[in-house]
């Protein structure tokens, strides 16, 4: 992984040279800095060495011919293969990293007349990148298609444009302005939807986007998606054994690493499937099993200590364990310093908790196994529950009876049942947007942004929500966290279970084969070999912290008194000062988590809109954990 950044229409190394210094823990193992005088393009990357860390896979890298030099941040699953392929196929590799196997595979498309975007879909892992035709004056920016890694592009006045891993880089070429209009759309999702970033005339490229620059015009293509095209049906055993081989040989693929690799854990069944079998893997290479991590929480019910400890026991595991934070100085400094880096106002409080385990977990190893991706692949949300059951059998209830469900609704305070009754009350398409807008002060007057049709169809509901989860939440959500909170420490997270193979064949079982028998029922059968018994049964706790506890606390910290605090979180809104009062008791009371998470994200547009853009992400400090 590494940081890279560059800029079109002039050339200057020093201006490239501190858009890297800011970002430089993202790639602490060296800076390169490359120019091409004639055309004033200048590339460069910050790297983090975690394939081939000699010096001849330093970047930028360039062909022999010097007609093509490119910057590349990611990894290429099962690169060793495909590079053993290039070479007996007549490229010219000389290292075992990815990114030079990278360079070869494009130029050699481009020099056939093909297309870089076939060549990048063939390519399992996660990346951006940066390729520039010297000959053409033509610079390819791309995104892959499931979003894990970002690039943030500025489109400048004299036409040129600026790119960069993270918006930090690109304030080293000029200060950069909030964009207050996507409020709606942050309100309703908890975070800002690409292509929107936050700032102004800063565009964060769409999962699976190709920019092709030339001549201050610009074209776009998108890299086709491994689930493009894909229909859903039943599952049966041979879907199911082709399945199984591809997240095993996806996780193998993730290992392959020259630095030390760990893995998160958990009570649940994605990150512990991953982990498991990364274990398996290992003693069958005769190899020691991964070092584990996990994050342990004062209150019983969101600790998963004990079962990640049975589980590490079980499949011979080295566990660390780190405590989450709890002090409001230290919660609202990390909500600061994860802001800082995202750029942009982000509602999910798991960042803060993200952050402290990527700082506690870099101490140890720079690659780390994740189980992102599970629940929107293999059908883990409670709302994709509600959509089987909506489809099945409440829509076929009269409209009368389904209205007055939805107001009993609004008196419920079970909340899913709550939720599932007042968005059932409706039509196909108000149910969608019921379980997937976030937001719960009508007055905010939130915008569900359904990107590129992913709304509800003709098709099957819980297929819908699937697909609009696994392209827009994912990619906006967890898997930006995962970057940001890992590269602030130069942690390289991977996430096997996002391979295209596996996200190609969890894409062709529908929804209602998922959860079958109940969530992630695929995904149960799939790694039951691998887990204990008892964890197979263990209920759904997720990485998240007591959001009314710490909306009180932090909101205390930063502005005092309850008066100053609802005057400060409701500023710059239509809720009037009495209902607002009532907005602030029910989110702190902690039996509404839908308003506290509301009013979490009212409060993070007001800490983001006065952040200060020139003061850069701390990620110095190493901290040690207990050993269990």
């Amino acid at each position: 992984m590494c940081a890279i950044a560059g800029l079109t229409t002039f050339s200057d190394e020093n201006v490239v040279a501190r858009m890297l210094d800011r970002l430089r823990h993202r790639g602490p193992d060296g800076i390169g800095v490359w120019s091409d005088l004639n055309n004033g393009v200048t590339l460069g990357c910050s790297r983090l060495a975690t394939t081939d860390p000699s010096d001849v896979a330093n970047q930028p890298l360039q062909t022999a011919d010097g007609r093509f030099v490119l910057v590349f941040n990611g990894y290429i699953a099962g690169h060793r293969r495909k590079i053993a392929k290039a070479s007996k196929d007549g490229l010219p590799v000389q290292s075992q990293n990815d990114a030079e196997l990278v360079l070869h595979l494009l130029t050699d498309a481009v020099l056939r007349g093909g297309e870089i975007s076939n060549v990048l879909a063939s390519l399992s892992g996660q990346y951006a990148l940066a390729l520039w035709d010297k000959l053409d004056q033509r610079l390819w920016l791309a995104r892959d298609p499931l979003g894990i890694k970002p690039l943030y592009v500025m489109h400048l006045p004299s036409g040129g444009i600026a790119f960069a891993s993270e918006p930090s880089g690109l304030s080293a070429i000029t200060p950069l302005e909030p964009d207050t209009a996507i409020k709606p759309q942050y309100l309703s999702h908890l975070f800002v939807p690409a292509p929107k970033s936050g700032l102004v005339d800063v565009e964060l490229l769409a999962a699976g986007t190709m920019l092709s620059w030339q001549s201050g015009s610009i074209k776009r293509s998108k890299i086709p998606h491994p689930a493009h095209n894909v229909k859903p049906h039943r599952a049966d055993d041979r879907l199911v054994a082709e399945l199984r081989k591809s997240v095993r040989q996806s996780v193998a693929d993730a290992m392959d690493a020259d630095r030390n690799v760990g893995c998160l854990v958990s009570g649940g069944l994605d990150s512990a499937g991953v982990s498991a079998m990364a274990c398996d893997i290992a003693r069958e290479r005769g190899e020691r099993p991964p070092v584990a991590f996990v994050m342990g929480f004062d209150n019983p019910e969101r600790d998963e200590t004990q079962a990640a400890q049975r589980l590490c026991r079980h499949v011979g595991q080295e566990l660390h364990v780190f405590k989450a934070p709890t002090n409001p100085e230290d919660i609202h400094a990390g909500l600061l310093e994860g802001l800082k880096s995202i750029g942009a106002p982000f509602a999910n409080p798991s960042l803060v908790l993200m952050r402290a385990l990527a700082k506690q977990v870099s101490a140890h190893v720079p690659v780390c196994l994740s189980g992102d991706g599970g629940d929107e692949l293999f059908g883990g949300y409670p709302r994709y529950r509600a959509a089987r059951l909506y489809d099945r059998y409440w829509r076929r209830l009269p409209a009368l009876f389904r209205r007055i469900g939805g107001s009993l609704g609004t008196r419920i305070t079970k909340r899913n049942l709550g939720r599932f009754l007042r968005g059932a009350a409706g039509g196909r398409e108000d149910a969608f947007a019921a379980w997937n807008d976030r937001c719960a002060i009508p007055e905010l007057l939130a915008q569900l942004d359904v990107l590129n049709g992913n709304a509800a169809s003709n098709g099957d509901l819980v297929d819908d929500m699937m697909q609009f989860d696994r392209d827009v939440t994912l990619p906006g959500n967890q898997l930006l966290m995962s970057d940001r909170c890992g590269m602030a420490f130069g942690l390289e997270y991977r996430l096997p279970l996002l391979g295209h193979d596996v996200v190609r064949l969890a894409a062709s079982v529908s929804g209602k084969a998922h959860l079958r028998g109940g969530a992630k029922a695929i995904w149960r059968q799939e790694i039951a070999p691998y887990l204990p018994a008892d964890h197979i049964r263990n209920p759904k706790i997720g990485f998240n912290p007591p959001v009314a506890d710490w909306l009180r606390d932090v909101a205390a910290y930063r502005w005092g008194d309850e008066e100053r605090i609802i005057n400060a979180v409701f500023a710059e809104t239509d809720v009037a000062t009495p209902r607002a009062r009532g907005y602030w008791k029910r989110a702190v009371s902690g039996r509404d988590l839908d308003m506290s998470l509301t009013v979490w994200a009212l409060m993070v547009w007001q800490i983001w809109l006065a952040l200060d853009d020139s003061e850069e992400p701390q990620s110095d400090a190493r901290v040690t954990a207990d050993v269990t």
